[in-house]
């Protein structure tokens, strides 16, 4: 079985200059000169002495996490190198040693009514094979349970930070590489207590890296669905990772002639910001604001990128049918400013629950320690002139899921985008 060794118990080294150029990057990139209402010279007098004392970096990074967090950003985080640079993931809360990283079950889950559900799981996965459906709720993880640990994130009054910090402790928890194996204990749809033993497959899509970011699986798929006598193409991606352009690129070829589209963007994190003008491009035929990125000195306009040719170099035009977005709290960065730019053009209409509102343009920066600074260098406002960060965007259906529907097998938020596109289709076939 493949781990991934934790290093927060070594000593730290120069923990000083490490945390000096954390602070002097910020202190230099912030878009904002009052730091969000933080003295920031302050607070690298009371900070900077308990760097100097950190024995290993463990303690180090929670110097440096506390100082990132007294921002009260999106965008700010410590990554610790073993993670950013191995393969699999070490857990960075505890810093305990968990399995080799990556690996699949095949299920996607989220924080529903104060518990982790499965929402969604792949048929001939291995959860599926093991009789594991969507509605079912985890309720511990190799005999621990999941609850309490969930009960201590629900003090944030923000229920969209609790569903974000909960989707990220789960993940750690069943995280594991091809073949480890792990003990799931679950209420079934018929809140039944039940454990299954289950073993990791190898990861779905594309293992992905970009910059000092960890690796990833990036994944994209697309379908075609009868709805109310139309055809609908659906387009689901995890990621705005750049080796998944030339297939969605692919996606638009074989969807082009369907009579509407809907956008499955739910628990898609983010990615690569640049990457949302050329895929709007494929849905507007002209030059608009997706909204404008505000650095300090500087300011930069996202603008949609019209494609006019296919993947042949062919000439066509963006699709000009019903567009629909899905959306829910895991929709974060890229996603947002993609999805709130095109609802602001009226261009698309955007269905599931409120987006994550985490949506400040960022970069990671190596320390001399290895770890990563993960930092915001900049505003991001939509086409409106409203911010994005915080707010988030607002489906123009709020459609959230149930654990009746769920285990009932229906998905109301897709439903719902995928009837409104087949009402407003065209009786033909989009040229």
């Amino acid at each position: 079985m493949a781990t991934s060794v934790s290093r927060h118990a070594e000593p730290a080294v120069n923990g000083v200059a490490v945390f000096d150029t954390a602070w002097s990057i910020i202190a230099r990139t912030h878009w904002d000169t009052t730091y969000n209402g933080v003295n920031w010279r302050a607070l690298r007098e009371e900070l900077r002495p308990r760097a100097a004392a950190a024995h290993n970096r463990g303690e180090l990074r929670l110097v440096l996490a506390e100082m990132v967090g007294r921002l009260r950003q999106s965008h700010f985080a410590i990554i610790p190198q073993e993670y950013a640079d191995a393969d699999g993931a070490a857990d960075t809360t505890s810093g305990r040693a968990v399995r080799g990283g990556g690996g699949s079950l095949g299920w996607q889950f989220r924080y529903l009514d104060g518990a982790m559900v499965l929402t969604a799981v792949d048929s001939g996965g291995p959860a599926w094979t093991a009789g594991i459906r969507p509605g079912w709720t985890v309720q511990a993880v190799d005999g621990c349970p999941l609850a309490p640990r969930l009960a201590a994130l629900s003090t944030d009054p923000d229920p969209r930070h609790v569903a974000l910090r909960a989707f990220q402790l789960a993940s750690r928890l069943l995280d594991g590489g091809d073949g480890d194996q792990i003990v799931v204990s679950m209420l079934d749809g018929r809140h039944q207590f039940v454990s299954r033993t289950l073993t990791f497959a190898p990861p779905s899509g594309t293992i992905t890296k970009f910059g000092n970011l960890p690796p990833m699986a990036a994944h994209l798929e697309w379908k075609r669905v009868r709805q109310d006598g139309r055809t609908i193409g659906v387009i689901t991606f995890n990621t705005w990772m750049p080796v998944l352009s030339a297939q969605f690129d692919a996606a638009m070829d074989s969807l082009r002639t369907a009579d509407a589209i809907v956008l499955d963007l739910r628990g898609n994190l983010g990615g690569v910001g640049g990457m949302s003008m050329g895929i709007a491009g494929h849905f507007v035929d002209s030059v608009l604001s997706l909204g404008t990125m505000h650095q300090r000195g500087a300011t930069l306009r996202m603008v949609t990128n019209p494609r006019r040719v296919d993947t042949r170099s062919r000439a066509v035009k963006p699709f000009a049918g019903p567009l629909a977005l899905v959306v829910d709290e895991l929709s974060a960065s890229t996603t947002e400013i993609f999805a709130g730019g095109l609802q602001g053009h009226r261009r698309a209409t955007v269905f599931g629950t409120r987006t994550a509102g985490q949506a400040l343009p960022s970069v990671p920066e190596r320390l001399p320690n290895g770890d990563i600074l993960y930092h915001a260098i900049a505003d991001f406002l939509g086409p409106t002139g409203t911010p994005v960060e915080g707010a988030g965007v607002l489906p123009d259906h709020v459609t959230p899921p149930t654990v009746r529907a769920l285990v009932e097998g229906r998905d109301p938020a897709l439903q719902a985008a995928l009837h409104w596109a087949a009402q407003r289709a065209p009786r033909h076939p989009v040229p």
